[in-house]
């Protein structure tokens, strides 16, 4: 019997929702909880967004994300603990996050991550002293539970198609 294209894609999109309920919503958001975060919903966040096709995509783009991250909070904690929460600073911090990120030659996935982040940080981060640190933590989190799944299932994958030997 001929599998047809549209039974692959079903076939691809239900492994997707397993892998993003799985990952997204249940281990990566008990690891976050387990390391202490007040926001475990960053990490199923950074697994939804992370998770891709492939293992090279999925890496690649768990990178840009992280990278991302990292320079929104910097910038923010850097410079927003002094500012007050108004449309001006917001539009100031994702400025200089975004510049900072073409300055240092990253693509526009990073810097659509840099502005995310400056966002959520300097609102939240005004509200409660603890998103930046659980967004970095979390974020992390996300990216290695998606990097694992990947892992695993791709070698379920090669085990099934190449007949590997249980016991490598």
């Amino acid at each position: 019997m001929k599998t047809t294209k549209n039974e692959t894609q079903s076939e691809n999109s239900s492994i997707l929702i397993w892998k993003l309920a799985i990952g997204g919503s249940t281990l990566s958001w008990e690891i976050a909880k387990l390391c202490g975060s007040f926001h475990p919903y960053l990490a199923p966040l950074s697994v939804i967004i992370s998770l891709r096709s492939t293992m090279d995509k999925t890496v690649r783009l768990s990178i840009k994300w992280v990278i991302g991250t990292i320079i929104g909070i910097f910038v923010t904690v850097l410079i927003a603990s002094h500012m007050t929460v108004i449309a001006w600073n917001l539009g100031l911090l994702i400025l200089l996050g975004c510049f900072a990120a073409k300055y240092l030659n990253l693509d526009k996935k990073v810097i659509h991550q840099v502005a995310l982040t400056i966002l959520f940080v300097f609102v939240f981060e005004h509200q409660t002293k603890h998103y930046a640190i659980d967004r970095m933590r979390d974020t992390l989190i996300g990216v290695l539970v998606t990097g694992i799944i990947q892992l695993i299932w791709f070698r379920l994958i090669l085990r099934s198609t190449r007949k590997i030997p249980e016991s490598e």
